[in-house]
């Protein structure tokens, strides 16, 4: 399942890795609504978190950073 915890444990085995904004935008929106279900890219929800998340870091962000609105979007 793909859900906050998994993002976690995926950031955390890879604390150098860049993530790209469309797997961040995943991460955020399973911390935002419980998990992310593969395909649920067309849901207007997850496209306005990675429309947002581009704008904000371009194509690339840290850990650091998708941990962050990973954080701020859960405290929503």
């Amino acid at each position: 399942m793909r859900n906050k915890k998994h993002y976690e444990n995926l950031l955390a085995s890879n604390p150098n890795a860049s993530v790209g904004f469309t797997l961040a935008a995943q991460a955020v929106y399973a911390a935002k609504y419980g998990q992310y279900i593969t395909g649920d890219t067309g849901r207007e929800e997850y496209r306005n978190i990675a429309r947002c998340l581009k704008q904000k870091y371009g194509e690339v962000l840290s850990t650091d950073e998708v941990r962050l609105e990973m954080e701020a979007k859960n405290d929503e």
